[in-house]
């Protein structure tokens, strides 16, 4: 890790490092022997590990007492270089091909557990990548998806099969009235309304019903998913007036009942998903990852296992040094940064696993990590902290 960061990314390198760590000699050729897909399987069984020990923190198990298991089903997006293009296709971008890949997890919100994990091609359908969780969730467990999975014919055979599912709502999916069959226009049955929570019928061909749940979110809440939603505004997605003023509310749908959750705990139950989102978040934005990948790479072996390295750095940052600072840190009233503590590990790539969790580590990460305290505005963790608080 610590020469991917400095930009020494060559095998040669590769051997120097792990001479220095190791004390053995090591040549660049029994690396280059090694790179193979037996190697990407050990890498990504020991991100498994640790994808295991941080999944299951947090997790109200009262909350999920009636499911026999509970399946965190979640995804996160890299650019690769062009030349990998077709083995990670993406789309085609200001006239260019760009290969995109997508990791695909899906964890067992309770245990840990971590039966599935797989890179994909970002243009492989919705309803393949949700089918894989068909193969792992029986009758009774719940499956908690993120919006890259949204897919109703897959609730629609989880329904059948009588598994539980929970996901947020995709904007522009047809929505019915279970009595009449009259289509229902969203923002006018959220309007001036703190929550909805109602059965409706979701899909113009599957008719699906489901619960259906709407959370408003403060004015402040609001205006900063539209300020995001502008920020990454392209030609193709067309935003219109009616797209930015939905963005007022939380929308879910499922298939648990109200006598298992009410509309707060069904929001809560959501949030669980934050344990594997904060992976991806650090990984993504505070390393950049995709700024360390090796543009001439042919090798997909190669960037597979630096992607799964890159992955288990950050993950063992966050049980040996994130978890515990971000208590000690909150008895204080202080709020640790993701994106900062991710860039202080690039500053100190291996000073951390070898002092661990030492004074000197404590005072440096509370100095350079924290959010700043700023005088009318909110930090991040403090605005989530006011939301939950709101539905409690």
């Amino acid at each position: 890790m610590e020469m991917t960061l400095s930009g020494n990314n060559s095998y040669w390198n590769w051997a120097c490092c792990l001479k220095t760590i190791t004390g053995k000699t090591v040549s660049r050729q029994a690396i280059f022997s090694r790179m193979n897909t037996a190697w990407v399987d050990t890498v990504k069984a020991l991100v498994r590990e640790a994808i295991t020990e941080q999944a299951g923190k947090q997790v109200k198990h009262k909350l999920f007492k009636k499911f026999k298991n509970v399946w965190i089903q979640d995804s996160t997006c890299l650019h690769l270089p062009q030349i990998l293009f077709e083995k990670f296709r993406g789309k085609m971008m200001e006239g260019e091909k760009k290969s995109i890949a997508k990791l695909n997890i899906i964890v067992n919100a309770v245990s840990g557990y971590c039966p599935f994990m797989e890179w994909e091609s970002f243009t492989t359908s919705e309803f393949i990548l949700s089918k894989h969780v068909l193969n792992i969730a029986k009758a009774g467990e719940l499956v908690i998806r993120d919006l890259g999975y949204f897919s109703l014919p897959s609730f629609k055979i989880m329904n059948e099969a009588g598994i539980h599912f929970l996901t947020r709502l995709r904007y522009g999916v047809c929505l019915y009235d279970t009595q009449s069959g009259n289509p229902i226009d969203l923002l006018t049955i959220v309007k001036g309304k703190p929550y909805i929570d109602k059965q409706i019928l979701c899909g113009r061909d599957e008719q699906l019903k489901v619960r259906f749940v709407a959370i408003q979110l403060s004015p402040e809440q609001k205006a900063e998913r539209i300020r995001k939603a502008k920020k990454h505004h392209r030609k193709t997605t067309n935003h219109g007036k009616q797209y930015y003023a939905s963005l007022g509310y939380l929308y879910f749908i499922s298939s648990v009942d109200k006598k298992t959750w009410n509309y707060k705990e069904l929001c809560e139950a959501y949030r669980i998903r934050w344990n594997v989102e904060i992976l991806f978040k650090s990984w993504k934005s505070g390393l950049k990852i995709t700024d360390m990948i090796p543009d001439a790479r042919t090798n997909t072996d190669r960037i597979e296992s630096i992607l799964y390295l890159m992955l288990l750095y950050v993950a063992w940052f966050q049980i040996i040094i994130y978890q515990p600072m971000r208590k000690i840190l909150e008895k204080k009233e202080k709020y640790l940064s993701l994106i900062k503590c991710a860039k202080w590990i690039k500053v100190h790539p291996l000073n951390w696993i070898k002092d661990k969790i030492t004074p000197a580590v404590k005072k440096d990460i509370e100095y350079y990590c924290c959010y700043d305290t700023r005088p009318g505005r909110t930090n991040t963790a403090l605005r989530l902290a006011n939301f939950l608080t709101s539905l409690t």
